[in-house]
């Protein structure tokens, strides 16, 4: 009875307002200015989560905020992307393929970010407004994954304790490759770091881990810390995430103040933490804690953009063999919770502070972020959730009044 008395209410207004206003009305009290992507019934709990929908009415983002972007490599062409992602550096010394191993991960990364929004396919990024500037470092040949198809072709029954065995008998040429890769990969990301920085960004994303521990050479490990400081000598701030080896880790690149780092929450609030079958043997995996984390963010059942082309999945050569991917169309839903995805979602946070304050400099957007967290461990900083989840509605809040 009380649905009927409410149709028969509206039914008169129809005749007396504004049939456009009416309208929109409607569709406000419906929608809750939702975005008409059609994957974004698969975002709603995040949004809902951090409350993302509210803090839009904030700001979405300004096109003048550049977001740089460190990984692997990108689809520029992705039909959710086009026009929101800009080529910039290209690492030099390795190979820049078009294969799905290859430009996979950067994709999905920046589609949390900037994926279209209001466009009526796949997916709304988190800070849709901005733009990004890539960085590809790609790759070198690599010989580890190459060595372990081999076996596992040859070996399709083996478990974990005989591909080490294998490996051990190649020890002198993986340790060789190690230590190509380590410093293939510092020095990428320094030099990348220091291009994005040169070309107007305001924050850098890099959603691979970085380790002293993980570098082979003093001299590789001084070049990264170089650029870090370059980047907060002029007011760039970087958001890197923590790593998803599930222990203690601090020996991160960056100072405190310029630099965020990022571990991965579910979305009711809990550590991120399970065990995953690799090769017949239990691995536990989960974001790295330590008094180096900062904050952590939700990024559990999380959808991506993925390459959108049949022709990425599959290569005859490549830097680690042959690949044959099934495709998937042009998204996909992550179920775990890893830092990668959970660094983007801070990323796309600061965006959306620096397009609301473009004054603010690293260490104060550093602190609105940390200010603007709901805490969900043990009260106040703790070393396994760092200054809470964050928050986008209440940060933004807090950054719109934030004195210098």
């Amino acid at each position: 009875m009380k649905k009927l008395k409410i149709i028969y209410f509206i039914l008169p207004l129809i005749l007396i307002l504004n049939t456009t206003a009416l309208k929109n009305i409607i569709i406000a009290q419906t929608t809750q200015n939702l975005p008409d992507d059609s994957l974004f019934y698969r975002q709603k709990r995040l949004f809902t989560k951090l409350k993302v929908i509210e803090s839009w009415k904030i700001t979405k983002g300004s096109p003048d905020i550049i977001v740089g972007v460190i990984d692997n490599g990108f689809d520029f062409f992705h039909p959710d992307l086009e026009s929101q992602l800009t080529p910039g550096y290209y690492a030099s010394g390795g190979y820049h393929t078009e294969i799905y191993e290859n430009i996979a991960h950067g994709t999905l990364v920046a589609s949390i970010i900037g994926a279209k929004e209001n466009n009526k396919i796949g997916i709304a990024g988190l800070a849709p407004g901005c733009k990004i500037l890539t960085a590809s470092l790609d790759m070198i040949e690599h010989k580890l994954i190459k060595l372990q198809k081999k076996f596992k072709k040859n070996h399709p029954d083996a478990n974990l304790l005989d591909f080490q065995k294998e490996m051990m008998k190649h020890q002198n040429e993986l340790k060789e490759f190690g230590k190509k890769w380590s410093e293939y990969q510092s020095s990428s990301t320094a030099e990348a770091i220091r291009y994005l920085v040169d070309h107007g960004v305001k924050v850098i994303n890099i959603s691979g881990l970085i380790r002293k521990s993980l570098t082979s050479s003093p001299e590789a490990w001084s070049k990264l810390e170089n650029a870090f400081d370059y980047a907060e000598n002029k007011n760039v701030l970087i958001v890197m995430g923590a790593g998803n080896n599930a222990r203690k880790c601090e020996d991160y690149p960056g100072k405190e103040k310029s630099t965020i780092v990022v571990g991965a929450a579910t979305l009711d609030d809990k550590r991120w933490v399970e065990e995953v079958n690799y090769m017949k043997r239990k691995v536990k995996i989960g974001y790295n804690y330590g008094e180096r984390l900062t904050v952590v963010a939700p990024p559990e059942s999380i959808v991506v953009c993925i390459p959108h082309e049949k022709r990425f999945y599959f290569s005859e050569d490549s830097p680690m063999g042959n690949t044959e991917t099934k495709f998937k169309g042009m998204y996909d839903i992550l179920p775990e919770g890893a830092t990668s995805s959970a660094t983007s979602v801070v990323t796309s946070l600061a965006a959306l502070i620096y397009s609301l304050r473009n004054d603010l400099d690293p260490e104060s957007v550093v602190k609105i972020i940390k200010k603007g967290c709901d805490d969900i461990g043990e009260k106040g900083y703790d070393t396994y959730t760092g200054y809470g989840r964050i928050n986008f509605l209440k940060t933004l809040k807090i950054a719109k009044n934030w004195e210098k």
